[in-house]
């Protein structure tokens, strides 16, 4: 059995030899051999990142076999630069994981078992508990919640990066074409019924995230539009509904003007009523626009990434 671990860099390259530590000594204790780099390897994706990443990757393959390192051209965003290193791995079962070791190699033992017992084609780790802000914490619950609603794929929340996969499953992935990437909905969408395994969750010891307050907004935003046409049902309707209300008021007014002396002018019940609707206008333009961006991004056919360099020992 060989194993490929991908795991994406984006500015964090200074902790991918405590990473590599971590996975050598849990790969020799599971696999019970010294000579890891034949049956194993690591491969590190440089995303673009701005600073010195690149430079401290590179001495690792001098201590570790099983390192390879693909450098690409420029940023191309976390799940893109995961895509690239599927594509790339060799191994019968691939280990996905982050740099950080939030998730930390311990585990990995745990969700290859866990596939062994149940022949799953993949296996993901599900927190027991998340260990960070209970600002995150609600916010991601309410999202997932309103995810499951409006997309209808049954989304489990606190779900890890970690993840174990099959060469049947890596190989169906690698089959997508899309520029977009939402992980919690293509595990539902590619179907090979996912399994979960519980894991620990353990604050980031050094560095910090490259994921900001916009990020998230953007990734769930991108995964709520990708997979679901709800949100154009939702504003077709509520079209329809002010429509239905504006020709209610309509009729309302003329009656009135009809049948009563006089008529008060109302101008701030009106001015309120047509800003209302204008700012939903603009809501649903903006949806919209951003469907038709997507499609935009698609039509174009680019490459997904664009590999740079390969340093393999």
């Amino acid at each position: 059995m060989n194993y490929s671990i991908v795991v994406p860099i984006y500015g964090d390259g200074g902790l991918a030899g405590d990473l590599c530590v971590e996975v050598q000594r849990v790969m020799r204790a599971f696999t019970g051999r010294e000579d890891l780099g034949a049956i194993l390897e690591l491969i590190f994706v440089n995303d673009g990142s701005r600073d010195n990443s690149l430079e401290l990757l590179l001495p690792l393959q001098a201590e570790f076999d099983f390192v390879k390192i693909i450098d690409l051209s420029r940023n191309f965003g976390q799940h893109i630069a995961i895509a690239c290193g599927f594509r790339e791995a060799v191994g019968d079962v691939i280990i996905r994981m982050n740099v950080d070791m939030q998730d930390h190699p311990d585990q990995i033992p745990t969700l290859l078992e866990h596939m062994a017992a149940t022949k799953a084609d993949i296996v993901i780790g599900q927190y027991e508990q998340r260990e960070s802000p209970l600002v995150n914490r609600i916010t991601a619950r309410l999202y997932y919640s309103f995810f499951r609603i409006m997309t209808g794929l049954d989304s489990p929340q606190n779900t890890s990066p970690l993840r174990v996969l099959s060469r049947r499953y890596v190989n169906a992935y690698n089959c997508l074409t899309e520029k977009t990437r939402f992980p919690q909905g293509l595990d539902q969408w590619l179907g090979f019924s996912p399994r979960y395994t519980r894991i620990a969750h353990r604050e980031r010891l050094k560095g910090r995230s490259s994921y900001n307050f916009w990020s998230r907004l953007r990734l769930g935003l991108d995964g709520l539009l990708y997979f679901s046409e709800r949100p154009l049902i939702i504003m077709m309707s509520l079209g329809l509904l002010l429509s239905a209300f504006g020709a209610m008021m309509g009729v309302l007014l003329v009656m009135m003007r009809l049948f009563l002396t006089s008529i008060e002018p109302g101008f701030t019940s009106l001015a309120a009523i047509g800003l209302f609707a204008f700012g939903v206008q603009l809501i649903c333009l903006g949806v919209v626009g951003f469907y038709v961006g997507k499609i935009f991004k698609e039509v174009q056919n680019r490459p997904l990434y664009i590999i740079k360099d390969r340093f393999w020992s």
